[in-house]
């Protein structure tokens, strides 16, 4: 019963107007809920560039093919230098972003020497250096 009065002193109050809600404040959690939304899209679509990368550099790797492996490398590279890379400003995400950028220089090297060995250990570092940030992004709760 106190409930209902409650609710029906506030619907009352409500329609004669002398309660007062901003406009937008009802609706505030929802737009908050559809811009974490087009964020973790944008990330989702980010990451599948990067994973699209990754994928050539094995393919290249499996065929020998040095020229796609320094492309895919390059890729990197340029997603690391990209505005969507940049999610944290901590001096631990900065290093991991020098670690990813060092460690696709360094395969592009070696696809450039025609080493195939080099490459692939250097494509391991890369790959270690993807779950390295990976998990530092996960204990920051991003």
């Amino acid at each position: 019963m106190k409930t209902t009065c409650s609710v029906a002193l506030f619907l009352g109050l409500l329609l004669v107007g002398a309660l007062v809600v901003p406009a937008g404040a009802i609706q505030q959690p929802q737009q908050e809920d559809e811009a974490e939304q087009i964020k973790s899209e944008a990330r989702q679509l980010f990451m599948r560039g990067k994973l699209a990368s990754n994928q050539k550099i094995v393919e290249g790797l499996s065929l020998k093919n040095y020229e796609m492996i320094q492309e895919g490398a390059e890729s990197v590279v340029q997603l690391v230098k990209g505005q969507h890379w940049f999610v944290l400003t901590t001096p631990e995400y900065r290093r991991f972003s020098e670690d990813m950028t060092m460690a696709a220089q360094r395969l592009k090297d070696a696809a450039r020497n025609e080493n195939i060995e080099a490459a692939a250990l250097r494509y391991f570092d890369l790959t270690l250096t993807c779950i390295d940030c990976h998990q530092y992004l996960e204990t920051v709760g991003y």
